[in-house]
Order: C-alpha cells, then sequence, then structure tokens
C-alpha cells in the first residue's frame, strides 16, 4: 500500500489506526491536502477533523497553526510529483485530493484549478 492510500485509509476512517511511521511524500501530500481543503478560503470542522485524523497528538490549536503555514506557502507540485515517482501513488494521490474536494458536497472554482494543475505535473 502506497503513501497517499495510507493517508486516504487514515482520513476516510478516523476510528481506524492512524497514519503511521514517516514517508519522504509525507509533507508534500500534507501541503496538497491543506491547499485543496483551503482553496474555498476557510477549513470547515469536517475537514478539520480529517487534518486531525493523520495528525495523532497534534492539539487542533497547533494544528490550526500548521494549516495556516502550509496554506501561506506556495502548493510545489513538482515536489509532489519528484516524492511520488510510482504511477500508482500519482493517480493515489490525485484520488486523495479529489476526495478531498468532495468533503463538503461542491467544487470550489480554486479546487478544480488545483486539480487540474495536479494532473498536468503528476502526467495523468
Amino acid at each position: 500500500m502506497g503513501r497517499p492510500t495510507e493517508f486516504m485509509s487514515a482520513l476516510r476512517d478516523p476510528k481506524n489506526k492512524p497514519l503511521q511511521g514517516r514517508h519522504p511524500a509525507d509533507a508534500a501530500l500534507r501541503s496538497l491536502w491543506v491547499h485543496v481543503a483551503f482553496a474555498d478560503g476557510r477549513v470547515g470542522d469536517a475537514e478539520l477533523a480529517l487534518f486531525q485524523a493523520v495528525t495523532p497528538g497534534v492539539s487542533r490549536d497547533e494544528l490550526l497553526l500548521q494549516i495556516a503555514e502550509d496554506a501561506a506557502k506556495p502548493l510545489d507540485l513538482q515536489a509532489l510529483a519528484l516524492a511520488l515517482p510510482d504511477a500508482e501513488d500519482r493517480q493515489d494521490a490525485f484520488m486523495l485530493a479529489s476526495w478531498m474536494v468532495g468533503q463538503d458536497d461542491r467544487v470550489h472554482k480554486a479546487e478544480a484549478k488545483i486539480l487540474g494543475e495536479l494532473m498536468r505535473a503528476l502526467g495523468l
């Protein structure tokens, strides 16, 4: 199971085991889902709960600070592509981002733009 799939598993069912260990793609994947979740200008309670699922042991305030710091930096899709050389992991990263977009039951223009840029950067 690739790291994007592990993220997806932790996000889909927070009662499952939290994300375990570290992976070279973690920072790029976290940046991706922060930018997707924050693309509409806010992080809702449901989205915040998802973030908590993949960051066990981090307080809500610390998590909000991390989200704000990630959101303030440009999304580096090339770093994500380099961190995910496997084609299946790239597809799974796109599925992860698509799933995050669907969490608030509407697709914001900025979210759709990120998905398009992500497809191009990952060669999908």
